[in-house]
């Protein structure tokens, strides 16, 4: 999950290469055995009642280790680190427990988000300050870290210090940032257990750019979309490709994925055979077959319900009323820290 902070880009173009990279980043890193039984039964007597409710809900029921608290052993030794406060630790696994975890429990084939998703997450509060480059997270040793989770912002509808603009900017970050990451990294689980299909390889084997995937169309000018790639960043091998292609496909609403197809919808050279759109729309049918083919999955139902939960609107984005109410149902990081104890014992 990389997020890396390039001083020869413009501040715009920058941010918009950024986002990209921070859904992303999958490198032999990535590499989880999805088999692996990560979970085992632990003593819950001397933990605080957030480290219980992580143990108990996630840990038994997705077969996931979460870390909030900083841990030397668990922290990249390239970069400065802070540790992630209780309160925004848990007010991340919220989120990530409402629009990614529980759409996997209610739409997809039973068991997949055990067997298919993230098996060791780690939260670290700031962002990954290096002395060329800053992180927003990365996936070392099939650990996946998520950096900055102090900064995380999480608009609530009933908020009124929340402007349309500023409800819509954090909504988006929060949904852009660190969900898409999620769905991301699920992708190269699946990709790990069954090969990504050659026809989807074959539509841009040479187009691929290695470690130059974000300077390669930058420094000519060109959109990646039109070379029949997601993002920059899916450009780096076909592992990023379909990973890329999974999660933003994923979080996106359907008339947004709309827009990225009309911008994508141009040949990127004279001779070209295929417009990004036809190549993206290709890409999009080859990995609906092989998600349905070898893991009974329904990418569109499971879109559906991310959609639902995710996007809906507050004067044009956010949660729809009911998303809202459902999300808050179980969503204890509104309480004060005294109050803790009232999470459910599951």
């Amino acid at each position: 999950m990389c997020y890396t902070a390039m001083k020869l880009f413009n501040k715009i173009i920058a941010s918009l290469l950024l986002s990209a990279a921070f859904a992303s980043c999958g490198t032999s890193a990535d590499e989880v055995d999805p088999t692996r039984s990560i979970y085992s039964a632990k003593d819950t007597t001397k933990m605080t009642e957030v480290e219980k409710y992580i143990q108990n809900y996630f840990g038994k029921r997705y077969n996931v280790d979460i870390r909030y608290r900083y841990e030397d052993r668990l922290a990249s030794n390239q970069y400065k680190l802070g540790p992630a406060s209780e309160a925004q630790a848990l007010k991340y696994i919220n989120l990530m427990r409402y629009t990614f975890f529980e759409v996997y429990d209610k739409v997809a084939p039973p068991g997949f988000a055990e067997r298919h998703t993230i098996k060791q997450l780690v939260l670290f509060g700031t962002l990954g300050y290096g002395p060329t480059q800053n992180l927003l997270g990365e996936a070392p040793f099939g650990m996946i870290l998520v950096y900055d989770i102090n900064n995380l912002v999480i608009p609530y509808y009933d908020d009124p210090n929340f402007s349309s603009s500023s409800f819509n900017y954090y909504y988006q970050r929060a949904r852009d940032n660190y969900i898409q990451t999620l769905y991301h990294e699920s992708a190269h689980t699946l990709h790990q257990e069954s090969p990504i299909p050659e026809e989807f390889i074959k539509l841009t084997i040479s187009d691929y750019q290695g470690d130059n995937a974000f300077s390669y169309w930058y420094q000519r000018g060109i959109s990646s979309l039109t070379a029949g790639f997601i993002s920059d960043y899916a450009s780096k091998n076909p592992e990023e490709d379909i990973a890329e292609l999974y999660g933003t496909y994923m979080v996106l609403l359907p008339e947004e994925w709309e827009q990225l197809m009309v911008q994508a919808d141009h040949k990127y050279k004279p001779e070209a055979l295929y417009t990004g759109r036809q190549i993206l729309e290709r890409k999009l049918e080859i990995m609906k077959e092989y998600l349905k083919t070898n893991y009974n999955l329904d990418i569109d139902v499971v879109r559906a319900e991310a959609n639902r939960r995710m996007s809906a609107s507050k004067n044009g984005a956010g949660w729809s009323v009911p998303a809202f109410n459902e999300f808050i149902k179980h969503d204890f990081t509104k309480l004060p820290p005294s109050y803790y104890s009232s999470i459910p014992k599951y």
